[in-house]
């Protein structure tokens, strides 16, 4: 079986099916938001829905709106504190609270987005 890995930013940033409406619109913005600073995941998948993270059988963040795979990619410092750059994770934090969400870490790879 061949696995296709994405290797474009439109492949890396492709917006799920199955988004709640919350989860659609805040996946647009993160996804506007990574396109006007040239941000890439090399070679993830950045976004998925809720049931493709159930059908994957992972465990953590499967009742929220939006799952976002930030694992070593450009992103990763928006989400996750151990890159120690509290200043982007805060402008994401407060791009999120416009839509009524903030992020939760799950693993140091992925981060899910739920409802205030």
């Amino acid at each position: 079986m061949v696995r296709h890995i994405p290797n474009t930013f439109d492949e890396e940033f492709t917006i799920p099916k199955g988004l709640s409406k919350i989860g659609l619109k805040v996946a647009r913005a993160i996804r506007s938001y990574a396109k006007k600073r040239n941000l890439r995941s090399y070679g993830n998948t950045t976004f998925y829905s809720t049931q493709q993270w159930k059908d994957r059988k992972e465990h953590y963040g499967t009742e929220s709106e939006l799952i976002i795979v930030h694992d070593g990619g450009d992103i990763a410092r928006f989400f996750n504190y151990a890159y120690q750059d509290y200043t982007e994770i805060e402008r994401m934090n407060k791009l999120l609270k416009k839509y009524g969400v903030y992020f939760e870490g799950c693993t140091c790879w992925y981060s899910a987005i739920y409802k205030l």
